[in-house]
């Protein structure tokens, strides 16, 4: 009986003529985006750039720094409760028995002691407005948050003189505070059309009669735009963040594969955590807080692989321009 070693399946696919000619055909192939540099050349660039900077141990440090960031953005989240409580209560859902609403949810999420505490804390904050607190919170939200967009910066940063450049300490706190706001913006409007707009579309619908396709048409217009607002969110800190000489473009290869891998990991772990994790079970209430940890790690993992794919494709770009320039 033939033995099957690692190696020998290894050398069976390497060796494949269908292989070898997928990388023929990258060899001398490009894409829209890639500047006429050769598929092969940014895959293996890719490869390469991948294991000499550890991107896990880069998407632990940013996750980190952003989940930091979370409890004071929502005590300033909170805060601001009172503020707006009045204004849309009517909007808001159950009315006038919003708190008895917010309670029944955070119990839903949080069951047990740890839920009655959380809502003693959003009800005293919530009923009892705090400016003094808010802009701690406040605070407290910008300067960790902004930490989590450093260290994603600082993950950007590579060596290639031709394509990247040092920044100063102050430039890079200035460019992740304002590129924190600009996030901060883009997502409140992506939760606003997903949250607002459904109760929108159905008030539209009730005082207007549409068929079937137009309703359908809204309710994916609605969708498009949400998913190109994250799409705008990545593309500009890709284009800020990294210190390249020459700014990545708005739309390339790397934000439309970042966005393309955030919406479809986020519906595979949505999907996991709620057919097949046991978290809740073994760890209780603060299962939700493991389960968040692991979705921001996997996100700041794959914004760094975007941003690498544009790195490999500007640093082989400059390479080019380079030898064509000596010749």
């Amino acid at each position: 009986m033939k033995k099957f070693s690692l190696q020998s399946i290894t050398d069976f696919f390497v060796n494949h003529p269908l292989v070898n000619r997928t990388i023929e055909w990258s060899q001398n192939h490009s894409l829209p985006g890639f500047f006429k540099v050769p598929i092969y050349d940014v895959a293996v660039f890719l490869y390469h750039e991948s294991k000499r900077y550890d991107l896990f141990t880069r998407a632990n440090s940013i996750a980190f720094n952003y989940f930091l960031s979370l409890f004071p953005s929502l005590m300033a989240f909170f805060t601001l409760i009172p503020l707006f409580k009045r204004m849309f209560i009517q909007y808001l859902p159950e009315g006038e028995n919003f708190d008895l609403y917010l309670r029944s949810e955070i119990q839903r999420i949080m069951p047990g002691v740890a839920g009655e505490r959380l809502f003693s804390f959003v009800d005293d904050i919530t009923n009892n407005p705090r400016f003094d607190l808010l802009s701690f919170g406040f605070i407290l939200a910008v300067f960790f948050a902004s930490n989590g967009m450093l260290a994603l910066m600082q993950g950007f940063e590579k060596s290639y003189k031709k394509t990247f450049r040092q920044r100063g300490e102050f430039r890079k706190r200035l460019i992740a505070i304002v590129l924190t706001f600009q996030m901060g913006v883009l997502v409140i409007a992506a939760v606003i059309l997903i949250i607002l707009g459904e109760f929108l579309f159905n008030l539209l619908f009730g005082l207007v009669q549409l068929d079937q396709f137009t309703e359908i048409t809204l309710q994916f217009l609605r969708w498009v735009a949400i998913i190109m607002l994250f799409y705008f969110g990545i593309a500009i800190i890709y284009r800020y963040g990294a210190s390249t000489i020459k700014r990545f473009k708005i739309f390339s290869p790397g934000a439309t594969l970042a966005t393309i891998l955030c919406i479809l990991s986020s519906l595979v772990f949505s999907f996991y955590v709620n057919e097949f994790s046991t978290y809740n079970e073994l760890y209780g209430s603060i299962g939700a807080i493991i389960v968040l940890m692991l979705w921001i790690q996997i996100i700041s993992l794959i914004l760094l692989v975007g941003f690498e794919l544009n790195a490999s494709i500007a640093i082989n770009r400059d390479l080019k321009e380079e030898i064509e320039e000596e010749l």
